[in-house]
């Protein structure tokens, strides 16, 4: 599978259900103690809309785009509950060297939930507070959105480093068949009733 480094049609994807899903194994006993297995820190996320009725014109976007990924490689594909990088809900986490990672945090009392982001929109601004101060770094920095990798220069013991701007999840169609519906009369309206897609981690 290869990657499309395109954003599906967002004014489609606007009416979706969906969100993360984890992979996890409980079980319970007769006297309600409960075991749990949590399989994997991330969950992948989980989408299904529908595209409705449209003019042949407006409905070519969309069947192009799934022509383009031949209904198997992954795309970009904005979650409209949750796309935004704020310096309130995002960070960077070392890798190596000079290379950090961009996180979505979820914050809740006592805990912190951290997301690796691998497809930041372009756009993305870097910010480092240093000594109580805040800066926009961006220009000294080197973002990289097919993978979420920030190169820092110049960074110092006590710096941290958040973000402001939008992302996307990386996915692709649970099938490659798709299913549109022609509905006729004189504008020929054509819709596609069950789209379902799925986070991959294929492309990182």
């Amino acid at each position: 599978m290869s990657f499309y480094e395109q954003l599906f049609p967002p004014e489609i994807s606007a009416n979706m259900v969906g969100g993360p899903r984890f992979t996890a194994m409980q079980a319970g006993t007769i006297g309600g103690q409960r075991f749990t297995n949590l399989m994997d820190p991330y969950p992948l996320h989980e989408y299904s809309f529908e595209q409705p009725p449209r003019t042949g014109e407006e409905f070519e976007a969309l069947r192009a785009f799934f022509w383009v990924v031949r209904g198997i490689d992954g795309f970009r594909f904005k979650d409209w509950s949750d796309y935004r990088l704020t310096l309130q809900n995002s960070n960077l986490t070392l890798i190596s060297g000079t290379t950090w990672q961009i996180n979505r945090l979820y914050q809740s009392p006592g805990r912190t939930a951290v997301r690796p982001i691998y497809k930041p929109a372009p756009g993305v601004k870097v910010f480092r507070t240093r000594s109580g101060t805040t800066t926009d770094i961006t220009g000294s920095s080197t973002i990289t959105t097919t993978d979420g990798r920030v190169v820092i220069a110049g960074h110092a013991g006590g710096d941290t480093y958040a973000l402001m701007g939008q992302f996307h999840v990386p996915v692709a169609f649970t099938s490659p068949q798709a299913a549109f519906a022609v509905l006729g009369g004189s504008a020929m309206l054509t819709s596609w009733s069950d789209i379902s897609i799925r986070e991959t981690r294929q492309e990182a």
